[in-house]
């Protein structure tokens, strides 16, 4: 069997949309410095001196910087987003060796939502959603539903449901035959206290380090010849997605 090792690049359509939005960020924080030295440099050099001027809109312009640094960004969330998607890549590679195919940021038809990773092997078809998440991130239950940070789970869980669902369509209309596809999340970062592995609403969420062996450990279901049809209908229902969608909150913006 032909295993497409190399199809899709884990963390691209994420890395995309960040070096767009980043340089935007750029261009407004250089107008924003820009706006910042007229005015402080022009009130103080005409309240005072010209050397007054020149101190006080340095010192502005410092200042402005190290808030900038500080803000959370729609592009550094992405950037995080890619970081996790590269990581957990990195740990699927040994699945490969095991009869498995990996294969990541593949596109969903008729949708702008994106599979991170998808998995096909002995043990069944695995949609995965990677977070990089603060390693403070708490999770606890309150007011009947369990909590990630400030974020309830039916939120976390929801796109890498519908990911799984319509992958699980695709790859049946396709096959002629019933697929059911697991919907896990692959968490970096935090340590999911006093949880090993969380199930919401028919997904999976666990720390990354465990999903390799969480993955195998799953009686198998689908021999040699059944992995590689079910490879060869993904790639060629599902391609890369190589042009990042229009969103300006993206999950991986959490924690």
């Amino acid at each position: 069997m032909t295993m497409p090792s190399s199809y899709g690049s884990a963390g691209a359509s994420a890395r995309a949309r960040y070096r767009t939005l980043q340089t935007a960020d750029r261009t407004r924080r250089l107008l924003v410095l820009l706006a910042v030295a007229i005015i402080a440099g022009g009130l103080v050099a005409w309240l005072s001196t010209v050397w007054l001027g020149l101190i006080v809109t340095v010192l502005s312009c410092l200042i402005i910087l190290v808030r900038q640094r500080r803000t959370h960004t729609p592009a550094a969330a992405w950037r995080k987003g890619a970081a996790g998607e590269r990581a957990t890549a990195r740990r699927l590679r040994t699945l490969e060796l095991a009869g498995y195919t990996v294969l990541h940021d593949l596109a969903i038809p008729h949708s702008n939502a994106n599979i991170d990773h998808l998995v096909i092997g002995p043990t069944g078809v695995f949609v995965i959603d990677s977070k990089k998440w603060h390693r403070r991130t708490t999770v606890r239950a309150a007011a009947g539903t369990l909590w990630i940070g400030r974020t309830p789970i039916d939120k976390i869980v929801r796109p890498v449901l519908f990911e799984a669902r319509r992958t699980g369509e695709v790859l049946s209309q396709a096959t002629g035959r019933r697929i059911e596809v697991t919907a896990v999340i692959a968490v970096h970062g935090s340590r999911l206290p006093r949880f090993r592995v969380i199930t919401a609403r028919g997904a999976t969420l666990l720390r990354a380090a465990r999903l390799v062996g969480w993955i195998t450990r799953h009686p198998h279901r689908y021999d040699t010849v059944e992995v590689s049809t079910l490879t060869s209908t993904a790639t060629t229902h599902l391609q890369p997605y190589t042009q990042a969608p229009d969103l300006t909150d993206p999950q991986e913006s959490f924690g």
